[in-house]
């Protein structure tokens, strides 16, 4: 099985996939789309290694203007799709973030069937969710329906690279403060001990 976590952000694939990434380190790659100075740089450096993956790499669109440059990105996803051959494609939840809904529109069209030779198409695309944002821009029929059991390991392994974003972290009550007991709250919801949850877009079962 392979996976691809699209992320618009040097912290995003922490926060929404990062118990799925320690889970499945070997299987998955990440590929974040905007740049956001050495210093997250460094630090996304640091939670990939935390987390256990190696593939990642960066597309260094400029931070906040995903949405100007729509055509350039589904262009460089659709060669990342090409050639990672990803079987499950994960993006962000379009929700307050202007990167959040350019990158989930870019990958979207990626991911769809296409008429030019050699595009990938991937068996399963899901939509990851990322509490830090609880606004939404547009309405949309995504739903959480696909839940990931996590051990205590991994739910502390998520919360680690989270904080490794020491430049992101705002102090206090806030969700990148409580990354363990999220994963506790929506686990416990569904009778595991830890959970990420996801919004199935589609699956090809073969």
């Amino acid at each position: 099985m392979r996976r691809l976590v699209i992320a618009p952000h040097m912290d995003d694939e922490s926060l929404g996939c990062g118990g799925l990434l320690a889970k499945h380190p070997e299987d998955a790659a990440v590929v974040v789309v905007t740049q956001s100075g050495d210093e997250r740089r460094t630090e996304h450096t640091r939670a990939m290694e935390v987390l256990g993956v190696t593939n990642f790499r960066c597309l260094e669109f400029e931070d906040g203007a995903t949405q100007q440059h729509m055509n350039d990105l589904v262009a460089r996803l659709d060669v990342v799709l090409s050639e990672l051959q990803p079987d499950e494609v994960y993006l962000p939840f379009p929700s307050l973030h202007q990167d959040h809904i350019g990158v989930y529109e870019a990958g979207m069209r990626s991911a769809r069937l296409s008429m030019s030779p050699g595009h990938w198409v991937p068996n399963s695309v899901l939509v990851y969710d990322i509490a830090v944002y609880d606004v939404n821009l547009y309405p949309s029929d995504l739903r959480w329906n696909v839940f990931e059991a996590l051990t205590e390991e991994q739910a502390d392994l998520k919360a680690a690279a989270c904080a490794a974003y020491v430049s992101e972290n705002p102090g206090g009550a806030h969700p990148m403060n409580s990354i363990k007991e999220i994963a506790a709250t929506v686990g416990h919801m569904r009778k595991v001990d830890f959970a990420e949850q996801y919004a199935l877009v589609r699956q090809v079962r073969r």
